[in-house]
Order: structure tokens, then sequence, then C-alpha cells
């Protein structure tokens, strides 16, 4: 079976119980773009292919040797429909959305009802009779990637360490303060941490920011991929962030977290991980799901305090 999973890192994560229900039943390939697609390479019974966002040519190149593969879509759009029917997969089942159903050998109507997001996936294969019993988060971690993140973290020397990531591509109004991130950063550092800020290069600037000079604060953003990111996670104490792709790769690895929440809703989206504590004010204007406050004043994000993170963190560790 050929998976196309998603193309955003939060929702190709939830997606994971799906990988997995499938793979013990028979081989899966699955297809995505290559920074988010080879964090599965330690699926058993998993082979990994790549998307090329753009070239359509090497994308049916790649796909053309599985023509007698049943295709899985867990995107939801026309064009990933139009692919697989290009490259002549025998089965193509998916949701009926965005006019594709003509394209699909079998289109599922999409719940009524409100779902998280994994169960959104899970719907999908239990409507097409597809087994459903595992229904974790699940991310195993080869011990050279380990390895690899001990490497990297090999000036820390073994001291305890807590995990920041203060990004969220999706847009400011998931994003809590970057002036709050500084202060939690100074109080875990007083209580005896390490503080390691994670991202990619666009958030680099916000961690030169928390950082300010201080030698147990490591700016990583813009360092790391994925992978090396997963590994990092793997050996930290705990992991603070907004609604985003990172906070479910640290659900993923059952880190202990807290995920701040703004514009969006922890009933779709947040994080599965009994080891995670979510932190959202509930006021009349959210979840508004914006990418930015129509308000302009980011109510929902100020109103968490730095300190009210930091008692949380007494909650999620022995401290």
């Amino acid at each position: 079976m050929v998976i196309r999973i998603p193309n955003w890192l939060g929702d190709a994560l939830m997606a994971t119980p799906v990988y997995y229900n499938l793979c013990k039943k028979e081989k899966i390939y699955l297809f995505g773009p290559s920074a988010i697609v080879n964090l599965f390479k330690s699926f058993p019974n998993t082979e990994i292919i790549y998307y090329e966002k753009g070239n359509i040519k090497k994308n049916l190149e790649t796909l053309k040797p599985l023509k007698n593969e049943v295709g899985l879509l867990l995107t939801n759009s026309f064009s990933s429909a139009w692919l697989f029917f290009r490259a002549g997969l025998r089965q193509r089942w998916g949701y009926a959305r965005d006019f594709r159903s003509f394209l699909l050998t079998r289109a599922v109507k999409t719940p009524r009802k409100k779902l998280h997001q994994r169960d959104y996936y899970l719907h999908l294969l239990k409507a097409l009779g597809l087994p459903t019993e595992f229904k974790e988060l699940f991310l195993p971690l080869e011990e050279e990637i380990i390895n690899q993140a001990k490497i990297l973290l090999n000036e820390l020397k073994d001291k305890a360490f807590i995990v920041l990531a203060p990004g969220a591509a999706y847009g400011p109004a998931k994003m809590w303060p970057k002036e709050y991130y500084k202060d939690l950063a100074n109080f875990l550092v007083k209580l005896g941490f390490a503080v390691i800020i994670v991202g990619s290069s666009k958030e680099k600037d916000i961690g030169n920011f928390i950082k300010n000079g201080k030698k147990e604060i490591y700016n990583f953003c813009g360092k790391t991929d994925l992978t090396e990111v997963a590994g990092i996670l793997s050996l930290a104490k705990a992991f603070i962030s907004n609604d985003s792709g990172l906070m479910h790769l640290a659900a993923a690895l059952k880190i202990p977290q807290i995920a701040i929440f703004g514009s969006t809703d922890p009933e779709k989206t947040g994080p599965l991980n009994p080891k995670a504590i979510v932190l959202k004010k509930d006021l009349p204007c959210s979840p508004c799901f914006k990418r930015t406050c129509k308000y302009g004043h980011y109510k929902c994000l100020r109103d968490i305090t730095p300190e009210e993170v930091l008692k949380n963190i007494y909650k999620i560790l022995p401290i």
C-alpha cells in the first residue's frame, strides 16, 4: 500500500497510528516530503519514497513501479488524487474532498462530528474496513539517531536540559510572546537546567533574543533537521512549545510537555500524550483559528504568564 502522508509535520505525526496499523498488516510505502517522511524510516515493514513538490515528472517516475499497489490518500487535495490517478495506481482511496471523488475508486464521506485530527485519519481507515486497533502516536528512533543527538549535545556535559520551541508556521496567533519565552528560559536556568531552543532558520532571531548571551541557553534554530531534533527531544527532561508540529513530535516521543494554545483548539489538534499539560485561556473570541489576531491584542496568549508555565513545570517534573 502506498500512503500519501500529510504535508504538515504535525498532521504527519498525528497520522502515525495509521502507518503502524497498516505496516503490521502488509508492507507499506510512505510517500511524502523528504524532510518529514524521513522521520518514519524506523517503522517496521516500511519503505520511504519521496514526494517532490512541483516535480510531476519525478513523482510519476517514483510511483510507476507501484501501479499494482493500493494508494491511500491522507491528504485532502485534488492534486494528490490527480497524481495517483495519473500514476495509474489500480486503487485510489481517500476522503471525498476538493471535488476529487471521480478520481478515487473508493471515496469516503468526511465525518460530520468534530474529531481530533488523529481520529479523522483513523475514521478513514475504519470506513475502508482497515485495522484501527492501535491509536497512540508512535515514532520509533534508531540508536544511531540518539547517538547523533548526544554528539550535538556534547557541550552540555550531561547537564539536564529543557527544550523550548517558540515558533509556529501557522502564524503569530499561535505564538506565545518571545519576551515570555525569554523570562521562562531565565527561570529554568536559575533552577539549574540548561535550555535548548529548537526551530527552523526562521526562528533563529527569536532564539537569539531568548538566549540573550547566556551560556546556559543554546540556540539550535536552523542548525538541525527534524530527525536530529527528535533525537534531542528523546533526551530532554521536558518540552515547552506553542501548538506546532514540534509539539506533536514531543507527544509522539512521550516527552513531558507543556503546550501553549492561542487561536486553535486543543480538542482538534492537542498533544496526544499522557505526559502533556495544555494551557489555554477560554476567551469569548477563541478559538478563532486565525493566523493573526483581528483585535491586535493576542490576549489568549498574553494572559498565559511565564509564572503560570513555570508552575505547571513542577507538575510534570520532580523538581
